[in-house]
């Protein structure tokens, strides 16, 4: 064309078209919902340690040894179709947990 690509890059910016992702269009999302609520349950286990009490970094006694007490588990369930939402604490991380801590309320 013969412009500059000092140009080029100016009348672009101007008419907001300056960046790349704006010249190619976004793929649409794939999103996919069940037609009816409990077809499809999504499960999540998240491990979360136990806090006895607050350490040196909280009280400033270095001397105070604070060990650490066991995990936790938060089993979180979400329903796909009407996004309702189910968090469980176990003590443990076990798939029979997960489940049975779902089962009666989905």
């Amino acid at each position: 064309m013969g412009l500059s690509a000092a140009t080029v890059s100016r009348v672009l910016r101007r008419a907001r078209l300056s960046r790349w992702r704006e010249l190619e269009p976004q793929p649409p999302v794939l999103r996919y919902e069940r037609a009816a609520a409990g077809e499809l349950i999504h499960l999540d286990t998240k491990k979360l340690g136990r806090i006895e009490r607050p350490s040196h970094r909280v009280t400033g006694n270095r001397r105070d040894r604070v060990r650490g007490i066991g995990w936790e588990f938060a089993h979180v369930a979400i329903d796909d179709h009407s996004r309702a939402s189910l968090v469980m604490m176990a003590e443990d991380e076990r798939k029979e947990s997960a489940v049975a801590s779902t089962s009666p309320r989905f």
